[in-house]
């Protein structure tokens, strides 16, 4: 065995951290971001080849400890730091195989949808089906079945649970009628449906894929059926879910986060809610591999059900829309109450949250009701927070 450790490079006792992935994987982000917004497809396709690259190093890794006994785990400077613990843990080849094929299509289909012409494309297909809500519901469970069914934990009463709610949510939806405006009873009952259980984790039972994981793939997934849902069934007028970024959302994100800081610092560290300076190195990779799973599993759900999905609603039903950003954001204040412990750290926690919401709802107003801008401004104060300030 020694031996056949040894020709894989392999030392018993050892444990060695590998940074090329991770910086490999923040130059390909940086390349990607850039072709974004500079719309040049070479820049496109040399992302596609570092991170299809990054992806063959991590199979050719799985296969080289194949039926090897290793503990893996993780370090704090990785992907979704802060947003989920994930600490000795130990994952077998085929708990990898199962979270690569359930989760990587499904950020992708996150993102793909925030492409209008990609997207108006895809809602032009759907809607001209007989039955829209097979193919999306369909697609949403076979990523759960992915994620979990290699599993030793699966359960199928838990996938049979998940496969029956996810088409309700969009037949409920669809029943609504495409084009009508502002929120109805129905849009209400599946916004709790599927935001509450999210939040309060009560949804983590129904989680049987790769431990540690849970957070991320469920963020991802209701950020999936709710724009399914309420743009492509239900036809949200003026649904704003572009990522394509522009210079004016950045300017606003970049804005927005000056001016929250100017304001909310020196309150939080005067309350001894937030500290300075930060306990930890702060290193540059990590930022960007953090600001990237902040963006994805955090910034853009949040953002799509309070501000994409409840405040625009409240915009198409009322004219007075300083009530329907101040219901919004204690709405969305009140969501924090549950991340700290003692009363004074839940009712700083919340009041400052509400704040974040009404830059959060400025932000989201004035790129022209898209949620792009909000998803930078929440991200950037996330990353803050979590860098500079805990």
């Amino acid at each position: 065995m020694a031996a056949f450790l040894k020709r894989r490079g392999l030392r018993i006792g050892r444990s060695q951290e590998v940074q090329f992935g991770e910086a490999w994987l923040t130059v390909a982000g940086l390349v990607l971001l850039l072709s974004l917004v500079t719309r040049q497809r070479a820049l496109l396709h040399l992302a596609v080849i570092m991170l299809t690259i990054a992806l063959v190093a991590w199979v050719w890794t799985l296969l080289a400890l194949w039926r090897v006994r290793y503990s893996h785990t993780f370090s704090e400077h990785r992907a979704f730091v802060g947003v989920v613990s994930f600490e000795g843990k130990a994952l077998d080849a085929r708990a990898w195989a199962s979270l690569v094929l359930g989760l990587v299509p499904l950020i992708g289909l996150q993102l793909l949808l925030g492409l209008p012409d990609q997207a108006e494309r895809a809602w032009s297909w759907l809607r001209s089906r007989s039955r829209p809500v097979v193919a999306p519901a369909v697609a949403v469970s076979v990523f759960y079945l992915l994620a979990t069914l290699l599993t030793p934990g699966f359960d199928p009463y838990a996938a049979t649970i998940f496969v029956v709610g996810t088409f309700a949510a969009l037949g409920a939806l669809y029943q609504v009628g495409a084009g009508r405006a502002g929120l109805t009873w129905v849009d209400a009952a599946m916004w709790m449906f599927l935001w509450i259980p999210f939040d309060l984790r009560w949804n983590y039972d129904l989680w049987q894929g790769a431990e540690g994981f849970g957070y991320n793939w469920w963020a991802i997934a209701i950020s999936v059926v709710a724009v399914v849902g309420w743009w492509g069934l239900r036809g949200l007028p003026n649904f704003g879910y572009r990522l394509v970024p522009r210079v004016r959302d950045v300017v606003i994100a970049l804005v927005g986060l000056v001016v929250f800081a100017a304001i909310i610092i020196p309150i939080g560290l005067a309350i001894d809610f937030l500290t300075f300076p930060p306990t930890k190195p702060v290193r540059i990779s990590a930022m960007v591999v953090m600001f990237v799973g902040l963006f994805l599993t955090v910034a853009i759900p949040e953002e799509l059900f309070f501000r994409g999905i409840f405040l625009h609603g409240l915009d198409q039903m009322t004219d007075r829309r300083w009530w329907a950003l101040f219901v919004t954001s204690v709405a969305f204040g009140l969501m924090h109450w549950n991340n700290a412990g003692d009363l004074t750290t839940r009712i700083a926690y919340c009041a400052l949250a509400t704040v974040a919401g009404l830059f959060y709802g400025w932000a989201y107003r004035r790129s022209g009701n898209n949620i792009l801008a909000a998803a930078l401004l929440h991200t950037l104060v996330d990353l803050v927070w979590a860098t500079f300030l805990q």
